[in-house]
């Protein structure tokens, strides 16, 4: 009965899709404004520079995505806009794409993959993110969908994935090695494609190398080096994520399981799953924030799903596996609440941002700013900013964070993010505490306003930016006694 309504299902994924979409449109992570400012600066003649005038440093990790967005920029189009419409479309081109291939499926439930990949509020939320989530999952999409069908145009979006995230060559290797493993009981296996696949994907890695160590000296973008200790935090983050799906979450790991059982009889669902986990993998060895609302995830839900879906088939009574496929598809809701939290929680955060950058706008070009969030404000206020979070600093990425150095940085200003406290204030990162406690940092640097959204009382525990100004003369006679500290 349900899939002859399936036009009517797809209708209703639709519409939750683009409600979703209004709903969050609100939201645009702070990290995709780093990208932006990257973006216009190339196009504007500085180079792929966070600040013009400074030595190149790849703070951003998303190259192919940076193009698309220069491009846009280039023939006039607003970047902050064009990331939003171009993260719908490409979400919507990547569903389209799984719906063809699972449409002439024997499995009764893998038409409804696209459709729960569009119906979830994760996938919207992160549409409008203006990050390259919805690139990245169209390429996923057409690579896989491709490689499998042993088409020529995979070896395009293999090249594609390399450009658009660092962890590209990895995932497209792992696909190629998946399938080559798998046919490898082939009386065919066509090692020539794989050979090619494999071959055309490490010289677009070359290239891409080559050409950071031509200009940044690096091999991997410098976003790779800040976020990327590995500790424990990130696979405990992405277990907390996943309970958001937990239903949908145990059954991949039940398909799994007799994927394995099964001796991997199965080549696309073990296809599927070797690159859910690897993503997972990838992600939870980064920076925990990469995991945050199963943030690189996204583009690999559709995969997830399938395997998903394999695991309940396991379920042998017909009347608990319709159960069962109902609590499923209603978990994909479960991050709703969520996600629509974190996005009225953003609101207050860009309230208060934009209560700085308006008043940011009438100081000198020259005026030098110390910042841990180096997306939105920077982008807006044209200013120069030291990034002190390490994403677009080769020094942080490379050595690690010393709040000294930052300190003698001496910038006319730094924003630190806190609130006021009676005694004196209260601030949310580390790093900042540390630059503040500084012994000498109260002598040169005094609170000079608080930014925060219309009404809010900066007394109460709140994401509000404390602006610290330097006191020249203080600095200077600071100098005189210590001329060390030059």
């Amino acid at each position: 009965m349900i899939s002859k309504n399936k036009y009517i299902w797809a209708a209703v994924s639709l519409g939750l899709f683009f409600i979703f979409v209004v709903w969050f449109w609100a939201y645009s992570i702070d990290d995709a404004f780093v990208t932006f400012r990257y973006a216009e600066n190339m196009v504007d003649g500085y180079g792929l520079v966070y600040n013009p005038g400074d030595q190149p440093v790849e703070g951003y990790s998303n190259f192919l995505w940076l193009l698309i967005l220069s491009l846009c920029y280039l023939v006039g189009l607003p970047t902050y806009l064009s990331a939003k419409m171009l993260g719908i479309v490409f979400f919507l081109a990547a569903a389209w794409l799984w719906s063809r291939h699972f449409r002439r499926e024997d499995n009764p439930y893998l038409w409804m993959v696209p459709l729960l990949f569009l119906a979830t509020p994760l996938t919207a939320f992160w549409a409008v993110s203006g990050l390259e989530l919805g690139l990245y999952a169209f390429l996923i999409a057409a690579a896989v969908i491709q490689y499998l069908r042993k088409s020529n145009w995979a070896y395009l979006f293999l090249s594609l994935i390399v450009l658009c995230r660092p962890e590209g060559i990895a995932i497209s290797l792992i696909l190629i090695g998946a399938v080559w493993f798998l046919n490898r009981r082939d009386e065919c296996p066509n090692k020539r494609f794989n050979l090619c696949g494999v071959g055309i994907t490490l010289l677009t890695f070359a290239a891409l190398t080559i050409s950071r160590l031509l200009i940044f000296g690096y091999p991997m973008p410098n976003t790779f080096y800040a976020k990327s200790p590995s500790t424990l935090h990130g696979f405990l983050h992405l277990g907390r994520m996943l309970s958001f799906i937990a239903p949908i979450a145990i059954f991949f790991a039940v398909g799994s399981i007799m994927l394995v059982r099964k001796k991997l009889h199965e080549k696309e669902m073990a296809v599927f799953a070797a690159l859910v986990i690897a993503q997972s993998i990838i992600s939870s060895l980064a920076s925990q924030i990469m995991s945050f609302h199963l943030r690189y995830l996204i583009p690999f839900l559709p995969p997830l799903f399938a395997v998903a879906f394999y695991g309940l088939g396991q379920v042998k009574r017909k009347p608990w596996r319709k159960i069962l496929l109902i609590i499923s598809i209603l978990s994909i809701f479960g991050p709703t609440y969520s996600v629509y939290q974190w996005v009225q929680n953003e609101k207050k955060i860009i309230a208060a941002q934009m209560d700085f950058i308006r008043w940011a706008q009438n100081l000198p070009p020259e005026t030098t700013f110390s910042i841990t969030d180096a997306g939105r404000i920077p982008y807006f206020s044209h200013k120069h900013f030291y990034d002190t979070w390490g994403l677009t600093s080769s020094d942080i990425a490379h050595y690690g964070f010393h709040s000294l150095v930052e300190f003698l940085r001496f910038p006319d200003y730094f924003l630190f993010v806190g609130h006021m406290k009676p005694d004196g204030v209260s601030l949310a990162f580390g790093t900042e505490y540390l630059i503040f406690k500084n012994r000498d940092f109260a002598t040169v640097y005094t609170l000079s306003d608080v930014f925060s959204p219309p009404d809010a009382d900066v007394y109460q525990k709140g994401y509000y930016y404390l602006l610290f100004e330097k006191n020249s003369v203080a600095l200077d006679s600071l100098l005189k006694v210590r001329p060390l500290i030059k």
